[in-house]
Parts: C-alpha cells; sequence; structure tokens
C-alpha cells in the first residue's frame, strides 16, 4: 500500500515538474518572463515596431490646419492666440519657442512665448543646411521645427535604435523631438571626446560620420 502511494506521488511530482519547465520555456520564449529570457530583444523587437508609427503618434507642425498662420514661415504676423509655448530656456542671451521663433530674452513674452513682431521664425542661417548642424543649440531647435524637416525626423527616427531611440519615440510632438535631437551626444564627437565641428555642433538630422567644416 505505501509503496502504491509513493509511486503515485512519484509520478505527480514527475508530472508537476515536466509541466512547469513547459510553462517557464513558453514563457521565456514568448518574452513574458522578460527577467529570465530574452526581455531586452522583445523590447527592442517592440521598439523597432514603432518606429514604422511615428509619423502618425508624433504630432508634426506640418499636420496643423492649413488656415493656421503659424505654420507659415514667412508670415511674421499672427491671427492665432497662444495661451502659453514652451521654449528652450537654457540660451544664454536667446530662446526658441515650440512655433519655431527665436528670439532675444528681453522679447520673450510672460506666456512663455516670443514676440513674433521682434523674434525670427524657423531660423537655419546659423545652420549647414546639407547636414542638418547648427551654431547654436537654439538655432537648431528653430531649424528643425520648419514643418518640411518631417522628412528628415523620421529618417533619424529610422536609423535609431537602443536607448535614444526610446526616448525619441517617448516625444508627442515636433517641438520635444527637436529639443532631444538637438542636443549634444555620443553621435556629435569622434575619437572619443572631439566634436566634429565645434562650430556646428548641434544637429537635427543623422550626424556626419566625421568631422567637417562649413
Amino acid at each position: 500500500m505505501w509503496r502504491s502511494a509513493w509511486r503515485f506521488l512519484r509520478l505527480r511530482l514527475v508530472l508537476g515538474c515536466i509541466f512547469l519547465f513547459s510553462l517557464s520555456y513558453f514563457l521565456v520564449k514568448t518574452g513574458l518572463m522578460p527577467f529570465m529570457g530574452p526581455g531586452p530583444d522583445m523590447e527592442d523587437q517592440v521598439l523597432e515596431e514603432q518606429k514604422f508609427s511615428a509619423y502618425r503618434h508624433i504630432q508634426w507642425l506640418s499636420d496643423e490646419a492649413p488656415g493656421d498662420s503659424e505654420i507659415n514661415p514667412n508670415n511674421k504676423s499672427s491671427s492665432v492666440i497662444v495661451d502659453f509655448c514652451r521654449n528652450t530656456r537654457q540660451g544664454k542671451t536667446e530662446v526658441t519657442d515650440d512655433k519655431g521663433y527665436t528670439c532675444s530674452h528681453g522679447n520673450l513674452q510672460s506666456n512663455g512665448c516670443c514676440d513674433t513682431s521682434s523674434g525670427r521664425r524657423f531660423m537655419c542661417d546659423a545652420c549647414h543646411v546639407a547636414n542638418g548642424c547648427c551654431h547654436t543649440y537654439e538655432g537648431c531647435v528653430s531649424c528643425c521645427l520648419r514643418p518640411e524637416q518631417k522628412t528628415s525626423l523620421l529618417d533619424v527616427i529610422q536609423a535609431t535604435s537602443g536607448h535614444r531611440l526610446r526616448h525619441f519615440l517617448s516625444v508627442k510632438d515636433q517641438f520635444e523631438l527637436c529639443l532631444l535631437k538637438c542636443r549634444t551626444s555620443s553621435s556629435s564627437v569622434h575619437s572619443e571626446n572631439k566634436y566634429k565641428s565645434y562650430d556646428f555642433k548641434y544637429c537635427y538630422k543623422q550626424e556626419p560620420s566625421g568631422p567637417f567644416h562649413k
């Protein structure tokens, strides 16, 4: 009797172990147990898939209503009342707001927007337009906000992977993407600690592969 009971328990234990092993194997392979298996790979795969929908979930200036004078780079006046603007803040002498206007701190209004009568919009004159690198951070963000830069920014997202891609895909609009892209990064340097260009180190396009001059 005891021998039969022991055989029964042993069989149940064996079957239970087989079941647990099979379940664990399934969870690991499907990525449902990331801490035990290919979780990072699964996350990278999800990020890669999200690249192709970036044009939909990011709000682009080119997608705004065509009647909105705010998207016309040649229109210095605006009939649109803006309650609040985000801006770059950090510039020593200038700032760029989320409509693409660059102005001095003295012409920055209390709502965070540049005074459009004194600011310049979508300013690219301090940029190397061919490779998308600029002399100042504020100039980079302003030029990056041009509606026609959408294609270049989507190309940047497509060419990016890993940690930086995760940041790019977390933005909600073109302004936030330009803020991130124009910051210097490991892609801005060569030979570990030298800028590819000390005059044009803020880039809204994919950074050049080596040193360059305007």
